[in-house]
Formats: C-alpha cells, sequence, structure tokens
C-alpha cells in the first residue's frame, strides 16, 4: 500500500511539472547584458497576451569575463532554462584567447634576435598578459523575436505551497 501511495505522489508531481504545461514567449525588442538591470522588456505568448519584466544585467569584465542577464517577468511566469540566466558563448571568449596568445608568439619572434631567445619568451608573456587583462569577455545578447521557454508559478496550478 505504501508503494502506491508513492507512486502515485510521482504520478502527481511529475504531471504537475511537465512540460506540456511551459509558454513559449517571444521577445518584444533586443535585450543585452550591456543594458542598465531594471530595463524593462516586454514578451508576448502564441495566444497574444503580454508578459512584462525587467533584466539583472551583469556586463562582460575583464580577463574575458562573460557578461550574463536574467530575466525576471512581473507576471507570474519563470523561465525554465537555467533558472533565467542567459550567458554569451565562449566562441569569441576562445578567439580572443587564442589572439592574444599568438600576438605573444608574434611580440616573441620580433625581438628574439635583438635581446635573445631567453629576454625574448619574458616580452612575449608580457604581451599576452597585457592583452588577456585588457580584454572583456562578450556581452549576452537576445534579440527582437528570439523566443523564451517559460512556465507558470506553482500557485496558478491550483498547487498552494506548503508551510
Amino acid at each position: 500500500m505504501l508503494r502506491v501511495k508513492f507512486l502515485l505522489m510521482c504520478l502527481i508531481t511529475l504531471g504537475a511539472t511537465s512540460d506540456a504545461q511551459n509558454l513559449t514567449l517571444t521577445l518584444q525588442e533586443d535585450l543585452s547584458s550591456k543594458l542598465p538591470t531594471g530595463t524593462a522588456f516586454t514578451a508576448r505568448d502564441s495566444t497574444g497576451i503580454v508578459y512584462h519584466g525587467h533584466i539583472v544585467a551583469q556586463p562582460a569584465r575583464r580577463f574575458l569575463r562573460r557578461g550574463s542577464m536574467r530575466l525576471v517577468f512581473d507576471d507570474p511566469v519563470v523561465p525554465v532554462r537555467n533558472e533565467g540566466v542567459f550567458r554569451a558563448g565562449n566562441k569569441m571568449r576562445l578567439l580572443k584567447l587564442g589572439a592574444s596568445l599568438a600576438a605573444a608568439k608574434l611580440a616573441d619572434d620580433a625581438v628574439d634576435g635583438t635581446i635573445g631567445a631567453t629576454k625574448a619568451r619574458y616580452v612575449g608573456l608580457a604581451a599576452s598578459a597585457t592583452l588577456m587583462i585588457f580584454q572583456k569577455g562578450g556581452e549576452a545578447r537576445l534579440h527582437k523575436g528570439d523566443t523564451v521557454e517559460v512556465e507558470p508559478r506553482r500557485g496558478l496550478l491550483g498547487i498552494t505551497p506548503s508551510p
């Protein structure tokens, strides 16, 4: 009897959190992690209902750190993907890292004949460190027309949170 109750509870829980209840919203404006925190945005679902919200942004920083933004809806929905955090990709970050190492190799080769091979390594190391310090990571971006998958908050499903 205990197993039947447990399986029944599992089925009810899985049914309440199934993907069939997720909404797909289309953004109505461009968003970026460069925008200030609190910037308002709107998104529309397939039935035409407009949802309002704001972003919490973390711009890209030095040492190739990526920017990120979190979508916070004022209406009763929450983002599904990674709890609503969008980050910039690693592609540009890896390209910038490779370019700084290539520039360090070029600096090393340029001074190799004049100051010697041992000292030229330090010049290359300094050039690489300087380029990595002053380059920023990529900014997170969402464009107008991009879709975001969200789910209704628990209170709307007829499930009341337990005390």
